[in-house]
């Protein structure tokens, strides 16, 4: 992939915290998401996932949309959001959730599963992502255990056991609409959704199955 400018997917502070996605759509290559910090020494880069290109363009549309419906109006510029190939930076909160999509997505076994992963991850709240990225982040996780491994499980079951899979031409941003509702009023109605004890516990049991397979 050759040098270019910096693209932002919508609102991106200059001189912030950021992520970097770098797209790619070579055959053979891998698209990687960079969470980029900044330091008193300068910007300070960790790669925190990525995926074979070929995968991203069977769901790249699908994940821009999502990612750009869920932006509030602070997030926006008047341009419509997109990723283009290349280098894009994206705002803490958006990085974040795009890191939960593909830490999934690099799993063993993610290839069989992309559109099950991919509309359970479209199914969460973007609270729930942000929340799902900060367990997955934390020190000592890594692929193939513990949280990483819990979110493969976790996002392709949660599609598999609804009765319809949605194509993006059966979802519209009306459903996606009350979609997110429903999210947000079981959030607020319902701590367990954003982590204490009972959807805590069922992660940690699938996290623990799959660190430890009998």
């Amino acid at each position: 992939m050759t040098a270019s400018t910096p693209h932002d997917f919508g609102v991106v502070a200059e001189h912030g915290d950021s992520f970097e996605f770098h797209v790619s759509e070579a055959a053979g290559e891998v698209c990687r998401l960079i969470d980029v910090a900044q330091t008193e020494r300068g910007p300070r880069r960790n790669e925190l996932a990525g995926i074979a290109s070929a995968a991203w363009r069977k769901i790249s549309v699908r994940v821009v949309r999502e990612l750009a419906e869920g932006m509030g109006e602070a997030e926006r510029t008047r341009a419509v959001p997109r990723l283009k190939t290349g280098v894009n930076r994206l705002s803490p909160l958006i990085g974040r959730e795009l890191a939960v999509l593909l830490w999934a997505l690099q799993e063993e076994g993610a290839d069989a599963q992309l559109e099950a992963i991919l509309h359970g991850w479209r199914e969460l709240a973007r609270e729930e992502r942000w929340w799902l990225y900060a367990k997955a982040a934390a020190p000592g996780q890594r692929t193939g255990i513990g949280w990483r491994r819990a979110l493969f499980h976790a996002l392709s079951e949660a599609a598999d056991s609804r009765a319809e899979t949605l194509t993006p031409e059966k979802k519209s941003p009306q459903k996606a609409s009350s979609r997110r509702s429903s999210n947000r009023s079981r959030l607020a109605e319902s701590p367990s959704a954003t982590g204490p004890a009972q959807e805590k516990a069922r992660k940690r049991k699938t996290a623990a199955a799959a660190a430890n397979p009998s």
